[in-house]
């Protein structure tokens, strides 16, 4: 609908909600569930609400945008998806593998197979590297700033160059001296060799904190619990506006009175009591204070990975042992492999499988240009030195792209990203959230999370606060699930 003058007509207060991602419509479903609620608008840049968390079919397979799971320690927010999805809500366990040198290494690394897969000489330099680093940290601890630094001091040079600085270069197209050490801390901080060598000495092989097995996911893709849910929210009366654009805020002082968006043909406001927002970040400070010369710079500071996605619909019986395959040689194109029916058998015709290759590149890269057949010879031949052949089973692909899929944590970004947090922190009626409103790197779960909680905060009168969303990004326990699975 295009008649976005009105909000507040009947003396509710109006809470527009700029971005219909995983944070967003959490945020309206809470709204919408409180005893007197609010009036709510939601403003979707794209025709189809879920924002990274998509799902595309194509004759009958499906593959969603990345790799995504529902896991989480709140528990109304568990319990009200488990009664909104139904039977169509999975539980499945995940297995990671890296694929390196013509081996297969489980993740999280265990200590067997660590052991039994590295070959005996590179095992042994890199147990005599790390007890190198712990003695030199022990003796002499230093701040580190860099990914490098982070991760050589806690895994040693061996296993750091084997492991972690091919793949993360050929992900972020940058040098591991160049990125945060924010990234390692944030995302492998319990994987040291130290946890290698106690499980060595239990002769265990149980997974770190920072690993959940289960999760939940809906039969048809990660798209379907945000359709269901779409569909839930127009019951409740929210009030969506699809492949419409937000142009700008009106500010009288430090409140937002109301939001200008459009499309290519036409442009109109809404009225607003509130305002959630998951845009990004730098376009939201930035709607706040235009004119703000320190504000432009950081937000053009910022910017974030693209991925694209060659999906790849494959006749027989599944091609992989795990969810997904981490891929760290340079040489090969891709990331990460993924294989849909993994998590949901339902996301093939019967018989049948999928592939799902993420290949990082950036808008106007020659790969991200390439097109869909050359980049499926190129992809073929990468799997079949793998040891995975397509060729003869593929019976078509396509790609699929999101073109501010990550955060990219260089050396600055702190200081950035503080700037235009503090900017939003200065207008008492707007909240930031998810990935891309705090340019954090969040799961999907912590996104939805966020947004449910910024809805609480409105419901309360409670003044924004960024630092309080980012609280919610501690997930360093190991979530189990009461279900049986499916």
């Amino acid at each position: 609908m295009r008649d976005g003058t009105g909000g507040g007509a009947d003396g509710r207060p109006t809470v527009v909600i700029l971005g219909g991602g995983p944070a967003g419509l959490m945020a309206a479903w809470k709204l919408r569930l409180a005893p007197s609620p609010p009036q709510v608008m939601v403003i979707e840049a794209l025709a189809q609400p879920g924002g990274l968390c998509l799902t595309v079919e194509r004759d009958g397979y499906r593959f969603d945008l990345g790799g995504h799971r529902f896991i989480s320690r709140h528990a109304e927010l568990v319990a009200r998806v488990k009664a909104l999805m139904g039977d169509t809500l999975l539980v499945r366990e995940r297995t990671s593998r890296i694929l390196l040198g013509g081996r297969s290494y489980q993740y999280p690394l265990s200590a067997s197979n660590l052991m039994k897969t590295l070959p005996a000489g590179l095992a042994a330099r890199g147990i005599a590297d790390y007890g190198r680093q712990a003695l030199a940290r022990r003796r002499s601890p230093t701040p580190v700033r860099t990914f490098e630094e982070w991760v050589t001091s806690r895994f040693g040079a061996t296993l750091f160059e084997l492991f972690f600085k091919p793949y993360t270069e050929k992900l972020w197209g940058l040098p591991t001296s160049e990125l945060s050490a924010d990234w390692a801390a944030q995302r492998i901080s319990l994987m040291n060799l130290a946890d290698v060598g106690k499980r060595l000495v239990r002769a265990g092989s149980g997974q770190p904190r920072t690993y959940a097995r289960e999760y939940y996911y809906p039969r048809l893709g990660i798209g379907q619990l945000f359709e269901v849910l779409v569909q839930e929210l127009e019951r409740l009366g929210v009030w969506f506006v699809p492949s419409a654009w937000v142009t700008g805020l009106e500010m009288d002082g430090d409140r937002a009175v109301a939001v200008r968006y459009g499309w290519d043909d036409a442009a109109t406001s809404v009225r607003c009591d509130q305002v959630i927002s998951t845009l990004p970040l730098g376009t939201l400070a930035q709607a706040i204070q235009p004119a703000d010369r320190r504000v432009d710079i950081a937000a053009k500071s910022l910017y974030h990975r693209g991925l694209r996605f060659l999906n790849v619909m494959l006749d027989g019986p599944p091609l992989l042992d795990a969810t997904w395959a981490y891929v760290s040689e340079p040489r090969y194109v891709m990331t990460r492999i993924q294989e849909p029916t993994q998590r949901s058998p339902f996301m093939a015709p019967p018989g049948k499988t999928g592939v799902m290759l993420e290949v990082p590149c950036d808008p106007g890269d020659p790969l991200w240009e390439m097109d869909d057949d050359a980049l499926f010879a190129r992809c073929a031949t990468d799997l079949a030195e793998l040891g995975y052949p397509i060729a003869h089973r593929a019976t078509g692909w396509f790609s699929t792209r999101a073109a501010n899929a990550y955060p990219v944590y260089t050396l600055n970004y702190r200081a950035h990203r503080q700037r235009l947090l503090d900017t939003v922190d200065g207008a008492e009626n707007i909240w930031t959230c998810g990935r891309q409103g705090l340019f954090r790197y969040l799961f999907m779960d912590t996104a939805m999370e966020m947004g449910w909680r910024a809805a609480e905060e409105v419901l309360a009168g409670v003044r924004p606060s960024s630092a309080r969303m980012m609280e919610l990004d501690q997930h360093n326990g190991l979530l189990e699930i009461e279900a049986t699975t499916a």
